[in-house]
């Protein structure tokens, strides 16, 4: 039984909740000590021949002992699983906001199924670890010594009997600890990459289909389905023998504690009143036990769940945030290259080289060329999603590595040929350019873009939900839209990035019609297969 230190500083914030929790724990168990004590008292009682009649007091006296803990229970149970909700809450806000921080970048080199097993699932699964876990190993270890003191002063040598092996059933285990730990992080591996696999299998669902490869990535599913069945079966053998062998030091020590204050009473060491008190007790010194028992593999699965979480914290993120950025004022909308040099983290291909121009207030500049000759990649420099090997990146005049992200991409809008748009209405979506705009500025956008007559057209209107990256809308309404946050956010600065590359004829005149209208007066950068500049 182990306590995972990292995960243990999650809780910054909630150590009090977690020790209220456990308080209340020991609370619980004190009056589940104090029931069986006045039960085995009670019982040697009638041994003696007291009159049950006489003993009325006591039975109403236990049982409002249980009611008690009942009621206490109840209340460790809630304080420990709302506690575990407010660091899950932290943590899922701490992990989003480091994403944010590690950028598109960190984002497209990884498997989007892993990410968010690790943000969804990952933090999900410590919901046991912090909720009932932790606090039942703490009970678990705080109640034989608390028990002891008590059972102390009826007879020693029981007393140590009980307490040695509640100790070991709650140490022993330990020595199958690494391998537990192991061979959980080996099963979410497994887990990690079936999710992954499934999640690309079903989003590409159509594209499978198309291709009749649909039977063949169900056989690559198999695979590590049954690779995953393999490793989840290991956690449960390890763990089912972790468990006897808590189980074996529970019944040993009950039967050893038995057997010696039996021998104690015939010796006449021991009045028979104090071996059944000591021996009810004995249920209730091995109960956190066997309750903790019943969390253990929980907790080791919330453990190796970290390791999906720790491995975000963790990453570096591939351009920093300026620490000491100016005051923030107005730039002049200019856009300059110069001596840049650049290729992706862990490739070869050198991408651009020596790429020097300068685009001043209000110019349009065309970037011409096939796909994968690095017309993208200005875009990912200018919002400083990258950093050049050497050289400058320039807006108004400023070095772009001595502003903040905030100061950078507001200066910017983009439009690029592959428009994502929120699960949410449409209204949502073209508010992303501004959140604080009104009603009144996002039906102006949507004129704009020429996208406001189909929208009044829908029966919610702009409250009409489009699905998933916008799957109810066609690919030129989906641009529009995009158009549409674009005129919102109004930056003197705007990138088209083949913008008209994934519409038809139609829809291009009038998306062309929406563009000329979003690039008068602003500093506009085209990049385009075949664009006419």
């Amino acid at each position: 039984m182990h306590l995972e230190w990292r995960l243990w500083s999650f809780t910054e914030g909630f150590r009090g909740k977690i020790a209220f929790s456990t308080i209340l724990g020991l609370i619980s168990s004190a009056f589940g000590v104090a029931r069986l004590a006045m039960l085995g008292w009670m019982i040697g009682l009638l041994f003696k021949g007291e009159p049950v009649t006489e003993l009325i007091w006591l039975i109403v006296l236990i049982a409002l002992v249980m009611i008690l803990r009942g009621m206490f229970e109840h209340w460790r149970a809630m304080t420990a699983h709302k506690t575990a909700a407010l660091v899950q809450k932290k943590l899922r806000r701490k992990l989003f906001d480091r994403i944010g921080e590690l950028g598109p970048a960190y984002v497209g080199s990884q498997r989007s199924g892993a990410i968010t097993l690790s943000l969804v699932e990952g933090v999900e699964q410590l919901e046991t670890y912090f909720g009932q876990y932790i606090p039942q190993l703490l009970v678990s270890f705080l109640t034989p010594i608390l028990i002891f003191c008590f059972v102390f002063w009826i007879d020693l040598p029981v007393a140590a009997t009980l307490v040695s092996f509640a100790l070991l059933a709650l140490f022993l285990p330990a020595m199958w600890h690494s391998r537990d730990v192991e061979s959980s992080k080996e099963r979410q591996i497994a887990y990690a990459a079936f999710a992954s696999e499934f999640l690309d299998s079903i989003q590409g669902l159509a594209t499978l289909k198309s291709f009749g490869q649909s039977s063949k990535r169900a056989d690559s599913l198999e695979v590590k389905a049954r690779d995953l069945f393999q490793k989840t079966m290991w956690v449960l053998g390890t763990n089912v023998l972790s468990r006897g062998i808590t189980d074996c030091a529970i019944t040993i020590g009950a039967a050893a504690a038995l057997i010696l204050g039996a021998y104690r009473v015939a010796e006449g060491k021991m009045e028979l009143a104090g071996l059944l008190i000591i021996l009810m007790m004995g249920v209730e010194i091995f109960r956190p036990m066997r309750d903790l028992r019943s969390v253990l593999h929980q907790g080791m699965v919330g453990m190796s769940a970290a390791q999906g979480i720790y491995k975000i914290l963790d990453a570096k993120p591939i351009v920093g945030e300026v620490q000491t950025p100016p005051p923030a004022r107005e730039l002049p909308p200019t856009v300059e290259f110069q001596g840049v040099q650049f290729q992706y983290p862990n490739t070869t291909r050198a991408i651009h080289k020596n790429l020097d121009f300068k685009v001043d207030v209000g110019e349009r500049v065309g970037f011409v060329g096939p796909s994968g000759c690095g017309k993208s990649s200005l875009v990912k420099l200018l919002l400083r999603f990258f950093d050049p090997e050497s050289g400058i990146v320039r807006i108004g005049g400023v070095d772009i590595r001595e502003l903040s992200f905030d100061q950078i991409r507001s200066q910017i809008a983009v439009v690029s040929q592959d428009t994502f748009l929120f699960h949410g209405t449409i209204g949502e979506n073209i508010l992303m350019g501004r959140p604080d705009a009104t009603d009144t500025e996002v039906r102006e956008a949507a004129r704009t873009a020429n996208i406001d007559n189909f929208i009044n057209q829908l029966p919610d209107k702009y409250d009409t939900i489009i699905g998933e990256k916008g799957i109810k809308l066609s690919g030129g309404q989906r641009q529009r839209v995009a158009i549409a946050r674009a005129v919102l956010r109004n930056s003197p600065i705007l990138v088209l990035d083949e913008a008209l590359s994934a519409v038809d004829a139609e829809n291009e005149a009038i998306i062309q019609e929406a563009l000329d209208k979003l690039m008068k007066e602003r500093t506009t950068l085209i990049l385009a297969i075949d664009y006419p500049v």
